[in-house]
């Protein structure tokens, strides 16, 4: 839990837009991380969730499943998303609940590149979902580099 509570606290202290748009990260189980946001501070001139904010969160998913995949194996990255592609499905009309997993051979390759290499890169794939349904597909490239490259 200790690195689930830095990743919160460094995305609300370093990041404003974070904070103003109430997105926190929810759950980490060790492979999938559930971003959310609510509705209302995200509201766009239909009275659904603004794009924008759903890319953001959907980047902000990915972004911490990076960071939480590397803590937890010990390190302190420097993450950021590199390229993001996003499919908008349906409108969402209620908390913005983004999520992520990260498989037992994506962390293998991440973790090993970043250790060898002091940097790595990896792809993610990030849903929101509204009613059940995938309302939101992002896949977005991240790179994390140790702070001393």
């Amino acid at each position: 839990m200790r690195n689930l509570d830095h990743v919160r606290s460094k995305l609300k202290e370093q990041v404003p837009l974070i904070t103003h748009m109430g997105i926190d990260v929810v759950a980490w189980d060790g492979s999938t991380v559930m971003v959310e946001a609510p509705l209302e501070p995200n509201l766009n001139t239909h009275g659904t969730a603004f794009g924008g904010s759903l890319y953001c969160v959907g980047a902000m998913t990915g972004w911490s499943s990076v960071h939480l995949t590397l803590m937890d194996a010990g390190h302190l990255p420097s993450v950021w998303v590199a390229k993001g592609e996003v499919e908008y499905l349906k409108p969402v009309r209620g908390v913005l609940r983004a999520s992520t997993t990260v498989t037992g051979a994506m962390r293998d390759t991440l973790i090993s590149a970043y250790e060898s290499k002091g940097r790595a890169k990896i792809n993610i794939e990030i849903v929101i979902q509204e009613e059940g349904q995938d309302a939101v597909r992002m896949k977005a490239m991240y790179v994390a580099m140790s702070p001393t490259e």
